[in-house]
């Protein structure tokens, strides 16, 4: 904000000069710098106004060549802004009040007990316009920078009627004179100029019709203001036309990509379930021709035993076995994989606590020699398929089992995290892990992270994992570091 300036020149007007010195005596006690410029007649107060070399105007009203009134005039005329005190032993209180309406700033009565008055009423007029000067100068930066920024600011009645506004208030309507604005601000219903009380504020969005039929859209931001006990309402104007242009293009940009999301979405889930039905159909098919190959290699291992003693011969047929055997429950897997995306999900309310428990059993069950510490925590319930969901523990915690049997003491913790959209379950083990690198291949099928010499599987149970809890909404991760455990994760929605 700019500084007040310091007042330095007075034009004092008075065709007394005893009077001037007394004036000149109290000024310069209050302004001890002050430049005083004498004026006693009407060439001198012409040549001052000619030279202009004063900051406020000190005038008495009774004068020999004429009155303070016309002095008031002479000044406002040549510079409106100028400060201007009456000071007089003459003249009434209209001449008072006529003065104060002409743009005088104060008046002083000219009296021994009033001199001491004058060099304060300076000050304060000098203040006040200062004040108003700064006021002027920052309206003005105001009005320049919402022009620049092509903002219109108006000001209107209630009653739709529009007193002022900005030059880029007319050129966002694309007109010339606030009359013409006027009449269209009364044709625009769109404007709905509201009642309320001072200091309420809106904002709101109207489409305006020009008459040549063009349309434009605003932004109008307005506030109810309170001006001497009169209700107005100071508003701001923006035209978002190319905004409103440009949420219409990127609405219909998203209805055509939506579209085409939709169309290949549906393209991809044909395609999966052409290739779900064409591996349920060529694993179900297969089934029978394994196992018969599967009971003859058993009739021939017979036979060759019974017949020849060949060693050699009898390992080829072992292996033959094996094979027989493991393709066989390749195949079997890769039927239930295929079965559990085309089952249909029953959803009901699953008590997880009795899943873990159950399976945890049959795992002590089967391996009666091993050492497992078991750490489950208390897990709530969901929404989902049951049987489905068996299998996810099954093949989790049978997997933790199974990768810690190396360990002296198998440690296997079981809980679960409840956060705020989804209920996340997790198993944890202490086996031999795996390297973080290859994760991106842990749940796909026949994909395995350790040799069949290391551990036995084929690599389609954590594919199955995923498949069930993704058909539940939900997500399936891991963290793991080698030769210090796993831990496996899975979220179902609440």
């Amino acid at each position: 904000m700019n500084q007040e300036r310091a007042l330095q020149s007075i034009l004092l007007i008075d065709d007394n000069p005893d009077d001037r010195l007394l004036a000149m005596r109290q000024l310069k006690r209050e302004f001890p710098q002050i430049q005083v410029e004498e004026v006693g007649n009407a060439e001198q107060f012409a040549q001052a106004l000619q030279v202009d070399c004063f900051d406020l105007v000190v005038t008495d009203y009774d004068l020999l060549w004429t009155t303070g009134l016309d002095i008031l005039h002479a000044i406002k005329a040549h510079d409106p802004k100028r400060p201007i005190v009456m000071f007089t032993n003459s003249g009434t209180q209209e001449i008072a009040v006529a003065a104060m309406k002409a743009g005088l700033d104060d008046y002083v009565v000219k009296s021994p007990k009033h001199f001491i008055r004058l060099p304060q009423v300076v000050r304060i007029v000098w203040q006040n316009a200062q004040i108003r000067n700064q006021a002027a100068q920052l309206e003005l930066q105001l009005e320049s920078l919402l022009d620049r920024l092509n903002v219109g600011v108006f000001r209107a009645t209630p009653d739709r009627e529009l007193l002022e506004a900005n030059n880029s208030f007319l050129e966002l309507l694309g007109l010339e004179t606030l009359e013409a604005a006027q009449t269209f601000f009364r044709q625009q219903p769109e404007l709905n100029v509201k009642r309320g009380t001072p200091g309420e504020q809106w904002e709101y969005q109207a489409l305006l019709h020009y008459p040549n039929g063009k349309k434009v859209w605003v932004r109008v931001s307005e506030t109810l203001i309170d001006i001497n006990g009169r209700t107005l309402i100071d508003g701001l104007l923006n035209n978002i036309t190319e905004a409103k242009q440009a949420e219409a293009d990127i609405q219909k940009l998203n209805q055509t990509l939506e579209r085409r999301v939709q169309e290949r979405t549906s393209q991809l889930e044909a395609a999966n379930k052409e290739l779900e039905t064409f591996a349920y159909s060529i694993s179900h098919d297969l089934r029978a021709p394994i196992r018969q190959i599967g009971s003859f290699i058993t009739l021939l291992k017979q036979h060759l035993e019974s017949a020849i003693g060949d060693e050699t011969v009898l390992h080829y047929v072992q292996v033959m076995e094996q094979l027989t055997a493991q393709a066989g429950k390749m195949i079997d897997d890769l039927l239930e994989f295929s079965r559990t995306g085309r089952t249909e999900l029953q959803y009901v309310t699953v008590d997880m606590n009795s899943l873990v428990n159950q399976i945890k059993q049959q795992i002590e069950l089967e391996n009666p020699q091993r050492i497992i510490t078991w750490q489950i925590e208390p897990l709530p319930e969901v929404k989902g398929d049951r049987n489905l969901l068996r299998q996810v523990w099954q093949n989790l915690i049978e997997n933790a089992v199974k990768y810690s049997s190396r360990r002296d003491r198998s440690e296997i913790v079981i809980g679960a995290q409840d956060g705020e959209q989804e209920i996340i379950f997790f198993v944890r083990d202490n086996g031999v892990g795996f390297n973080m690198r290859y994760l991106n291949r842990l749940f796909g099928v026949f994909q395995r992270l350790h040799s069949d010499q290391e551990f036995s599987g084929i690599g389609i149970g954590l594919a199955n994992v995923q498949r069930i809890i993704h058909r539940h909404g939900g997500r399936v991760w891991a963290e793991a570091k080698i030769d210090v455990g796993a831990n496996f994760y899975f979220s179902v929605p609440k």
